[in-house]
């Protein structure tokens, strides 16, 4: 239960992370999604509620924060979270080259859909800048996600030993 009544605040907090801490180590030249990392990280490791609500809130905030139409990083996340629900019952997704890949993969679509967005949507041509802008973005992600991956399943486990003693609290009582 208290997941989901810190869900808001965490998801918040990290997007304020993301857009501020990394834009500036990267000197506002590169932002690093790792929101997108950790929707991928859900979709292969948390169940559909759980994952599902982190997806959408990191989304919502997303759109908050960047500014776009309310609803593009909600679907976006949202998508890659059940894609990545669907590739993790088919494959064996612990692998530091799949992980790379699949997120390689994952920030390609992004960026494709985000760029198409902006040219239907917006009448903004921003194709141009793919190989200046969007190209190192998409492969800063991919190389850093395998050590995010170990973060994540270390924050998850200290997460759930806190769960695990309280539930073993509650039984000896």
């Amino acid at each position: 239960m208290i997941y989901f009544l810190l869900l808001p605040i965490f998801s918040f907090l990290f997007v304020v992370f993301q857009t501020t801490v990394f834009e500036l180590l990267f000197f506002n030249r590169v932002c690093v999604e790792i929101t997108l990392i950790l929707v991928i990280y859900a979709g292969f490791h948390m169940d559909v509620l759980k994952g599902g609500l982190l997806s959408f809130s990191l989304g919502f905030f997303l759109d908050i924060i960047m500014g776009t139409v309310m609803g593009l990083y909600v679907v976006l996340y949202l998508s890659v979270f059940f894609l990545s629900m669907l590739v993790s019952l088919r494959v064996y997704a612990e692998k530091t080259f799949f992980i790379m890949s699949y997120v390689f993969v994952c920030a390609l679509l992004e960026c494709w859909i985000v760029l198409m967005f902006y040219k239907y949507i917006r009448d903004l041509d921003l194709f141009h800048k793919f190989i200046s802008v969007f190209l190192p973005q998409v492969l800063v992600v991919s190389l850093i996600s395998p050590a995010c991956f170990n973060t994540f399943r270390r924050f998850g486990d200290l997460l759930n030993v806190g769960a695990e003693r309280s539930d073993k609290r509650a039984r000896n009582r």
